[in-house]
């Protein structure tokens, strides 16, 4: 299971790229006035070549070790995710800072957990974003069960 089963409608889909829209303008950054971060990423496209763009969730990043971890909505199925198993190393941006990266997706042991610590440091984010998508959880234990079903990457930037 991702987190959408199925392709949204019209009206979530427009809704789900006014982020990337409003980072095109130069307003980026306004997310975190509603509790989020977001990664602004540019792969290559696996069919055409050409440069393709999305933006994803922020769920965490780890200082130590430079890591960020993300959250593909629609799993496997991603266009985004499928460009990046394609052609590995790709452009990412969180803030003003923008770097060539490289992704691994996260076991399925982590990315219970994973949802659960997000969930505690953004509870009103992380039910509203679920509850746009049907999904609803009473606590914990069920958040972590929907967790293990999710696709999380853990981009780095490319050293060198």
């Amino acid at each position: 299971m991702t987190m959408f089963e199925k392709r949204p409608n019209a009206l979530l889909k427009f809704f789900f790229k006014m982020p990337l829209f409003m980072h095109k303008i130069g307003l980026g950054g306004w997310e975190r006035l509603i509790g989020a971060q977001w990664m602004f990423i540019t792969t290559i496209g696996r069919k055409t070549g050409k440069r393709r763009e999305a933006m994803v969730d922020v769920m965490d990043y780890n200082k130590v070790n430079d890591t960020f971890y993300i959250e593909a909505a629609y799993g496997s199925r991603a266009d985004w995710y499928k460009n990046i198993k394609s052609n590995p190393v790709f452009e990412a941006q969180v803030g003003r800072r923008k770097f060539k990266a490289r992704a691994e997706e996260l076991a399925e042991k982590d990315t219970g957990e994973m949802l659960v610590q997000f969930f505690r440091r953004k509870p009103a984010y992380t039910r509203s974003v679920m509850a746009m998508v049907g999904m609803k959880f009473k606590d914990e234990d069920e958040l972590r069960k929907i967790g293990k079903n999710l696709t999380l990457l853990a981009v780095k930037p490319e050293k060198g």
